[in-house]
């Protein structure tokens, strides 16, 4: 009786599973956001899943307050509000080149507004970037900026072998705060 109990209850999950609807315990993919769900947090799979390890490794690694990891997350999603805006511009690339090069002669003009328009979304992407990064900076304590600044020296590698004993094995990890197979 308790399997059969079971066996329905599964039954029932990958029915609302295979649906994906709203209902289907806040899938990414749902109409409606899932309302425990923290805001740029979603998902498992895609940007927000990777977002969520990067910021808990980061967290963790500088040990962080709540205040701080506020301001840090704020930033953030200043920095890719900016990065979205400009996606248009991005999109509308294409469609410029392919018009210039459409044309019996290669349309210079064209060519040339369309670096100009280049030129002013990534002087506007820099001018986000600068700020974000002076407000992370302006948070930090003086120990977590140097972690922070190790950190981004050593790029994706301080990322490698995180959770597997890979970096054990490796026998020497570019990350200077591991020691031993642990974080110092």
């Amino acid at each position: 009786m308790l399997g059969f109990v079971i066996g329905t209850a599964c039954l029932i999950g990958l029915i609302m599973t295979l649906r994906r609807g709203r209902h289907a315990c806040g899938a990414p993919w749902a109409a409606e956001p899932h309302p425990f769900r923290r805001r740029g947090f979603g998902g498992f799979g895609g940007f927000g899943f990777r977002r969520r390890f990067f910021l808990s490794f980061l967290f963790d690694r500088l040990h962080t307050t709540p205040a701080q990891e506020k301001v840090i997350v704020s930033a953030l999603d200043e920095l890719r509000a900016a990065a979205d805006a400009q996606r248009g511009e991005i999109r509308g690339t294409r469609a410029d080149v392919a018009a210039a090069m459409r044309s019996p002669s290669l349309d210079e003009t064209r060519l040339g507004e369309l670096f100009a328009r280049h030129d002013t979304a990534i002087e506007a992407l820099r001018k986000a970037a600068v700020g974000a990064l002076g407000k992370v900076h302006a948070v930090l304590e003086d120990q977590q900026r140097e972690q922070l600044a190790d950190l981004v020296e050593i790029g994706p590698a301080a990322f490698r072998g995180i959770g597997s004993d890979r970096a054990r094995r490796r026998g020497r990890h570019a990350d200077p705060y591991r020691t031993h197979g642990r974080w110092a």
